[in-house]
């Protein structure tokens, strides 16, 4: 899922008002909120992103509160035209370390050092740490 994740927030990134970059966000959405099912979910976004892509895993337990609230947050900045905001967070989650690195307390720190608690002091937001 962390792969899916970084890879849609890079399509996203790169032409964040397409109406494929929205597509894409609302879809994730809805697949983290298991409003639509994982081969739909992934069927849609590899379309999108014109790239075969599958879920290997899930998102470790320490980052799911972080990527839940990011991608909502992502998805309701992009609906909302806020697109210096849905820039920011699509920033982060494509800098989301890999599932091993998440494992790792120092890795762990650093990440949330260098993204996280940088947005939240420049947006005056509160993303969730990885703990």
């Amino acid at each position: 899922m962390l792969d899916l994740i970084r890879k849609t927030a890079v399509f996203i990134r790169a032409d964040i008002r397409s109406a494929k970059s929205i597509r894409t966000a609302e879809v994730l959405e809805s697949l983290i909120d298991g409003k639509l099912a994982e081969d739909t979910a992934v069927s849609e976004i590899s379309a999108c992103l014109n790239f075969e892509s599958r879920i290997n895993y899930c998102v470790p337990n320490n980052a799911t509160a972080f990527v839940v609230f990011s991608v909502k947050a992502l998805n309701k900045a992009l609906s909302g035209n806020d697109f210096g905001l849905a820039y920011d967070i699509a920033d982060i989650l494509q800098a989301l370390p890999e599932k091993e690195y998440l494992k790792d307390k120092k890795a762990v720190f650093s990440f949330n050092k260098t993204y996280i608690r940088k947005f939240n002091k420049k947006h005056l937001s509160h993303l969730p740490e990885i703990v």
